[in-house]
């Protein structure tokens, strides 16, 4: 399926909120914003497909908008936990094929996963994860923890591996690492051959369980 026919809905329209609906919409993909409070479902209009006035926490609410038909729904209610919680359960009720939450805490986090959330994120502590590991390691351009301990990162091709193949590299080898992508200036391949020859700059793409990722980075 084309990025332009996939559906996503955004609840909850606070600066978090926003900026999901803005990166899914830049992207090409159907946005449906949905928040109770009508000056942030106006402030949404002009960057989304649809922006509605609803309350999630009402089964005929839910089901009305059809959100069972969409690929998959970010709930990104802020501070009131208990409209989250509520939100997230009556999605997963109605069946909606995917539900992603915004967590304010461990304990907000503890109770969505029991609900049935598919994904939990806490931007702070995410957010706080990845500029640690670049402080750490200046050739990691971006390290994203995708859940059940799968990891995506960029490593910037140093002295260290300058003339090496990519099959040259261990973690090339690793069991569950995939190489996603190459780049080199503005030419990107997809799914590289292990025969590429790395030059200092390039970018490897990387996914794979995080505790490996971690382990081959600090040996790079």
């Amino acid at each position: 399926m084309k990025l332009a026919d996939k559906q996503f809905a955004v609840i909850g329209l606070g600066r978090f909120g926003l900026s999901v609906c803005q990166e899914l919409q830049d992207s090409g993909t159907q946005v449906l914003a949905i928040d109770l409070n009508e000056d942030r479902v106006q402030a949404a209009a002009g960057i989304v497909t649809q922006g509605l006035i609803a309350n999630c926490t009402n089964e005929d609410a839910v089901a009305e908008l059809k959100l069972s038909d969409y690929d998959m729904v970010m709930v990104a209610i802020g501070s009131d936990i208990n409209a989250s919680i509520l939100t997230t359960l009556v999605l997963k009720e109605a069946g909606v094929k995917s539900v992603w939450v915004k967590a304010n805490d461990k304990f907000h986090a503890k109770i969505l996963q029991k609900i049935g959330a598919d994904h939990i994120i806490m931007p702070e502590r995410d957010m706080g994860i990845r500029v640690a590991r670049k402080m750490l390691d200046r050739r990691v351009l971006e390290f994203q923890p995708l859940g059940s301990g799968i990891a995506m990162t960029e490593i910037v091709v140093g002295a260290k591996l300058m003339g090496k193949a990519l099959s040259e590299l261990p973690l090339f080898h690793d069991q569950g690492v995939q190489v996603l992508g190459f780049k080199r200036g503005s030419d990107v391949q997809a799914s590289p051959s292990g025969e590429q020859t790395l030059e200092i700059g390039d970018v490897i793409i990387i996914v794979g369980p995080e505790s490996t990722l971690v382990t081959r980075l600090k040996s790079l």
